[in-house]
């Protein structure tokens, strides 16, 4: 009987608590700030997301408060507060929260945010955020109280405290501007008198505030059921409710702040984005759109074809271009001798190499400055956009976000290679973040702030005003990385959005190498790196249709099949290549390039190898023949990777005029005429002996595809006039 009266205290004690916190006293949030940067949009934003309203001190304001990310200053934050905080100096019943303007973002009400301050601090009139370093002296460490769990020393980005309380520390001695405000409050933190008498403490577990300098490793995201994001601190097992991206640890708190502030919910996604999307326009502003060429980049010309199908006004454009590529120059010129007259006004530089990268791209910058455009548009030649809508998308986004650097998410097919980072090792260099694979494969959908874009960035007015020099900040760097260092830098951030499927960028790694090997057309060997692009300029547009399932495909003879394959221009390219190339075979049997030395049926060639395009064309064949063959010759599979003989015949009647009757040496064998009878020629054709069926074989593109060794006998019909080009493959030998 006597254990009753004993238990009903820890039982009632609970809700003698959680009662005595139910009339919260008024939180009032304030920061100081001389410019409406993109951390002070981002605090505002997640404090709305809240309900909590943020009185901004300072704006207009000039900063004489030195840099305080690289040296000790901040006093005029303390000067501008002091004045303000008058107005409290008696609110007992009113706790004050000061938080840093540009690296801050909360994820709680006010309601909780005091409720764990009563909660964790019972008593307690003055709180500081902690931290593990002693900045900004390093020799005051010794004198700092010792703490039974969590960091110990102080740091000013973050604090709470009764108004009273409040007033005393921010009136307690003068500041000057250029005075450290972390020196200020931690030598009246370290003099135990006044220490006692503020009755101040520090949040050393991170139970509200978390900075994050020191302890990024410790901070991970975490979500609800429900998918609310929140902060979770490994280290002491806590849930910090303001996070502070203090020192070096900004991109850190980039990473956060993509999800807290009600940003992104694992359930429901981004909540900030515009669901409705883009309105159909009736006005367009004047805008910069900007293309480099620095690099040997396959495929410009098709680049430059979708630059034209842009979907905004071309009078409402001003155009630069910049390009040092001479392998470039005529799809330069072709694309301004259709499109150039349709610009509002346009800045080229084609082929001059006098104007290095990094002059240009500071240049176009200026260029639109000086042209007041509303928005710029930066693209390399290697972003490949199929999207046509892609810039006023992103002028879309802009506005609708309030951001100004942003980003449209392409990346090289099939691979995890894009045009952002989501991280950013200490060396600068990329890192991989923990939500890269998610957002490149699309599994989370919306606008990130990134440390790091490249190839295809849109630019505001109000940040092309601040990026001037940008790309020459850092001259030990590739210039795309000077200007995303300098946006660091200087609180410009930088959004990647992946609502859309914008277009891929462009493989050309490798490119250099087969310009410099001084091929006529070498977009031809790029059907590895650059399938899509390669496919849609060299597959016969015919192809595809064949492969439907319904479709039967035509026989010119029995088991002769005649279909489309490729494209008038890969045929008239891989003439020029081989003629380029010059080495054609003198039609005699003995012959070198064989196994054996020796051929039984000589034609004037010259095989694939020697041009270094047999490990392509062996892919083509496995790729686009093989499916064709399998449809057509039913039950037949094998790779045509055994094929030995892939060569391209010259027939001239001064030359060599026909062939004689022959089995090809394969399984079967494909002819693809590459030029045009009564246009390049007179005569021609195959003629299938056992059938007594003759083939023109003259559509150019079109592929014979016929049984080799056994059954069809064929000729080559002479020549009787100018010179007729084929590509034969023995496939299965």
């Amino acid at each position: 009987m006597r254990v009753l009266p004993l238990l009903l205290p820890l039982l009632i004690i609970p809700v003698i608590l959680a009662v005595s916190i139910t009339d919260l006293p008024e939180l009032v949030v304030v920061t100081v700030a001389t410019e409406n940067t993109d951390g002070l949009k981002r605090l505002l934003e997640s404090a709305k997301a809240f309900d909590i309203n943020i009185e901004v001190l300072g704006l207009g304001e000039k900063w004489n408060g030195g840099d305080t990310r690289v040296e000790k200053g901040g006093g005029q934050k303390i000067r501008i507060l002091s004045k303000w905080i008058e107005k409290y100096k008696d609110a007992s019943d009113t706790i004050i929260m000061f938080v840093d303007a540009y690296d801050v973002v909360f994820n709680a009400d006010s309601k909780n945010i005091l409720q764990k301050f009563l909660e964790h601090y019972p008593g307690k009139q003055l709180l500081f955020g902690a931290e593990p370093f002693c900045w900004p002296d390093q020799t005051l460490a010794p004198d700092y109280p010792i703490v039974e769990f969590g960091k110990r020393f102080l740091n000013s980005g973050l604090f709470m405290g009764y108004g009273p309380q409040v007033h005393k520390i921010l009136t307690l001695k003068s500041v000057e501007d250029k005075d450290d405000d972390q020196l200020y409050y931690t030598m009246i933190y370290l003099d135990e008198k006044l220490r006692k008498e503020l009755n101040m403490d520090l949040d050393s577990m991170s139970k509200i505030f978390q900075n994050l300098n020191g302890v990024i490793e410790d901070v991970e995201l975490q979500f609800k059921e429900d998918g609310t994001p929140e902060a979770y601190n490994a280290a002491y097992n806590t849930k910090p409710l303001i996070v502070h991206g203090n020192g070096p640890s900004k991109s850190h708190l980039n990473y956060l702040g993509n999800y807290l502030g009600n940003r992104w919910n694992s359930q429901l996604g981004c909540r900030t984005c515009d669901q409705e999307g883009a309105k159909e326009q009736t006005e367009f502003p004047l805008i910069g759109l900007n293309l480099f060429i620095s690099k040997p980049v396959p495929f410009i010309e098709e680049v430059l074809q979708k630059v034209s199908e842009f979907d905004y006004p071309k009078n409402r454009i001003a155009l630069y271009i910049y390009n040092n590529q001479p392998f470039s120059i005529k799809n330069i010129q072709d694309f301004l001798k259709d499109h150039g007259k349709s610009y509002y006004t346009k800045r080229i530089i084609n082929g001059v190499t006098e104007i290095g990268e990094r002059q240009a791209r500071n240049e176009a910058i200026d260029w639109c400055k000086q042209r007041d455009t509303e928005f710029a548009f930066f693209m390399d030649g290697d972003a490949y956009f199929t999207e046509p809508t892609v810039i006023k998308d992103l002028i879309h986004y802009s506005k609708s976000y309030d951001v100004g650097i942003i980003s449209p998410m392409v990346g090289q097919p099939g691979k995890l290679f894009t045009n952002f980072w989501g991280a950013i090792a200490a060396n600068g260099y990329y890192a991989r973040s923990e939500d890269y694979m998610a957002i490149v494969k699309g599994n989370r959908v919306g606008y990130w702030n990134v440390p790091f874009v490249t190839s295809a960035l849109l630019m505001s007015k109000e940040k092309l005003g601040a990026m001037s020099g940008a790309y020459t900040y850092n001259k030990n760097l590739d210039p795309d990385m000077s200007l995303c260092q300098f946006a660091r830098d200087n609180g410009h951030f930088m959004y990647i959005n992946n609502e859309k499927y914008f277009g891929y960028l462009i493989v050309s790694d490798e490119f250099s190498e087969t310009v410099t090997e001084g091929k006529w057309h070498p977009e031809m060997w790029q059907i590895f790196e650059n399938r899509e692009l390669w496919e849609a300029r060299y597959i016969h547009p015919g192809y595809h249709k064949i492969m439907e399932p319904d479709h039967i495909i035509d026989q010119a003879c029995p088991d002769v099949y005649d279909y489309p394959l490729m494209s008038e221009r890969f045929c008239e390219e891989l003439i020029e290549e081989m003629e380029g190339f010059g080495r054609w075979s003198d039609g005699s049997n003995n012959d070198k390039r064989l196994a054996g030395g020796y051929e039984n049926v000589p034609t004037r060639d010259i095989h694939m190898n020697q041009v270094g395009f047999e490990r392509q064309w062996l892919y083509f064949l496995d790729t686009y023949v093989r499916p064709v063959q399998e449809k057509t010759f039913i039950g037949y599979y094998h790779q045509p990777v055994e094929s030995n003989m892939m060569f391209v015949v010259r027939y001239k009647p001064e030359e060599q005029a026909s062939l004689r009757p022959h089995h090809d040496a394969s399984t079967f064998s494909i002819d693809i005429a590459l030029n045009k009878k009564g246009r390049d020629y007179e005569g021609g054709g195959v003629r299938y002996v056992r059938y007594n069926c003759t083939v023109e074989a003259d559509e150019v593109g079109y592929a014979m595809m016929f049984p080799g060794r056994l059954t069809h006998l064929h000729e080559g019909l002479a020549t009787t006039k100018g010179t007729r080009y084929i590509m034969v493959s023995f496939i299965n030998p």
